[in-house]
């Protein structure tokens, strides 16, 4: 891992208390590189950023997943009812119930879901896990093929060979090294502008085509695709035409409607920078003052002393 430049610094009363440092790769309308912050080349695992590729290669082997369905196939959602209502449908429909789920055990991702699940006497379930989605999409292309659902998330499972072949012709590159992603998926490693390339050519492919198809449902059903206090979702229902996925550990991938589209990774692993530094692209590419105005909750946090604004989170690269 090579050392990344600053791109988002936290301040206190005028002093620099942190920083996060990072990868980052813009690409113009023409796909080719805009701006780079340290190295576009960067190898990082892409965590659930790549979701968008893996819904992908669920529908090319013919899941029947659409609408709802599609984008919480491709999110981390954050263990909502509505987003557990519909894992339990859609398992229910495929002849499959929460059992055959095998990502872990987990409390829902949002902490104040959290606190209210918890208070209810509510134990760790796979199905309030943020992976459960893809997990209930990747049963649903197991069950579409009568491939087998007790071994689905092997890598020599030939769902998760469509997905390696998948990735690689979104992202233009071959993958040489894989591990095991936190919901017990396989995970691949990639470079920071091979997931920019794979946004973008998502949300320019043909409308019939699967990696338009679930681009299009997470832009069109960004709450399933993550949840109702989100940024991901505040993006997406603000900026006409933007796709944006996060990952864990700070990745972040997103794209216009036009082709322009980014992705970053900071190498300290921590998510709070990801909103501030999304905005400042935004606002990079000149989207319009009336929409940065709806998204002004996510240019910069406030840092508190004594609960009164004492400093700023805030993106530093343009």
């Amino acid at each position: 891992m090579t050392i990344a430049p600053i791109l988002v610094e936290m301040t206190r009363d005028g002093l620099v208390e942190s920083i996060h440092r990072g990868h980052a790769v813009l690409l113009n309308q023409k796909g080719e590189v805009e701006k780079v912050f340290g190295n576009e080349n960067e190898i990082i695992y892409p965590r659930s950023a790549i979701k968008l590729a893996q819904a992908t290669a669920m529908l090319k082997v013919g899941a029947k997943l659409e609408n709802e369905t599609l984008a919480i196939s491709c999110a981390s959602h954050s263990g909502e009812d509505l987003h557990t209502k519909l894992v339990k449908k859609m398992l229910e429909n495929i002849g499959l119930s929460e059992t055959d789920l095998q990502c872990p055990p987990d409390l829902p991702l949002d902490p104040k879901i959290q606190i209210e699940y918890l208070a209810k006497g509510y134990k760790p379930e796979s199905v309030t896990m943020n992976c459960s989605g893809k997990h209930a999409g990747m049963l649903s292309a197991c069950v579409a093929n009568n491939w087998s659902t007790k071994d689905y998330l092997k890598i020599d499972h030939p769902l998760q060979k469509k997905v390696i072949e998948t990735i690689e012709e979104l992202c233009q590159e071959e993958i040489t090294k894989s591990s095991v992603d936190g919901c017990g998926a396989p995970l691949h490693a990639i470079s920071l502008i091979g997931l920019a390339r794979m946004a973008r050519n998502a949300v320019l492919a043909e409308g019939n085509k699967a990696e338009r198809k679930v681009a299009d449902a997470a832009r069109k059903y960004p709450i399933y695709n993550s949840g109702s206090n989100r940024d991901v979702a505040q993006f997406m229902q603000n900026v006409p035409g933007f796709f944006t996925k996060e990952g864990a550990e700070g990745v972040h991938v997103g794209a216009l409607a036009d082709g322009r589209a980014f992705a970053v990774k900071f190498q300290d692993g921590s998510m709070r920078p990801r909103a501030t530094f999304v905005f400042s692209v935004l606002k990079y590419w000149g989207v319009g003052q009336d929409i940065l105005k709806k998204l002004s909750n996510l240019e910069k946090a406030e840092v508190l002393g004594g609960g009164k604004t004492v400093g700023y989170l805030q993106a530093v690269t343009f």
